[in-house]
């Protein structure tokens, strides 16, 4: 398998500032594997994903995406690359518009990506991919369960089969039960279409269920970051033992 993502030395400091958010983070993520970057809130987490998804410029440092370096591109070339690089957020129905039904927001993804046939078809598919049926095409953003508009968020961000799908904090709005269908969910997208998903969470024992490697973050830094079950059973940092006890996994 190929790296999809490269990070190198990423630093953002925002102005006004004593310290960066994020400093010299390193990683690799590969085609068809899931990274979990997990910590408390105010490590960095969000921070990275709005970096490497165009949202925020960077300080310093280098993103190489699919053999491109993207870290410096401008707003009009970052949305070239959004067929290959999707992002769900945490709040999905924020980021619907209100007035447009959650089939035609899908449909418009299709076509922003240069898809063409019946489009409308396309978008029932992905939604029934997505485990809903075809009733919600027509259903909006504020009459659907907040589970139910995550899973339309993941239909239509799969909508051009991209390469790598970052999830920030895509689980930790719903309840239990929820997230570990959404977590299932993105694992069989993940195996079907190969892609590489960036899994941005501060729940360790979800990330656990979820993810091949696990970054842990704390004050702007990767303190720690190894295969899942490494990881998870034989912790070498303080802080990572600390997040594992508090989520009460043993």
């Amino acid at each position: 398998m190929n790296d999809i993502l490269i990070i190198k030395n990423l630093t953002k400091q925002f102005k006004g500032e004593k310290k960066p958010s994020i400093e010299n983070i390193n990683f690799n993520l590969k085609s068809g594997r899931c990274l979990g970057v997990v910590g408390e809130s105010g490590s960095g987490k969000s921070t990275l994903a709005r970096a490497v998804t165009g949202l925020i410029p960077i300080t310093s440092g280098e993103i190489i995406f699919d053999n491109n370096c993207i870290s410096r591109f401008s707003p009009a070339r970052y949305k070239k690359i959004y067929k290959d690089l999707q992002m769900i957020f945490q709040l999905p129905r924020e980021s619907f518009n209100p007035v447009r039904s959650l089939g035609e927001s899908i449909v418009l993804n299709l076509k922003n990506f240069g898809f063409n046939g019946d489009l409308k078809n396309q978008a029932v598919s992905l939604l029934k991919r997505c485990g809903l049926d075809s009733t919600f095409y027509n259903k909006y953003p504020g009459e659907v369960s907040g589970g139910e508009c995550q899973r339309a968020a993941i239909a239509r961000a799969i909508a051009s089969s991209p390469k790598l799908l970052i999830c920030d904090e895509a689980t930790s709005a719903l309840d239990m039960i929820v997230q570990r269908k959404i977590i299932s969910l993105l694992n069989e997208l993940k195996e079907e279409l190969g892609m590489a998903i960036l899994f941005i969470c501060h729940d360790i024992s979800l990330v656990h269920h979820m993810c091949d490697d696990v970054a842990v973050m704390k004050d702007g830094h990767i303190v720690e970051k190894d295969v899942t079950s490494r990881i998870i059973h034989h912790p070498d940092n303080e802080y990572t033992k600390a997040l594992i006890e508090a989520s009460n996994m043993y």
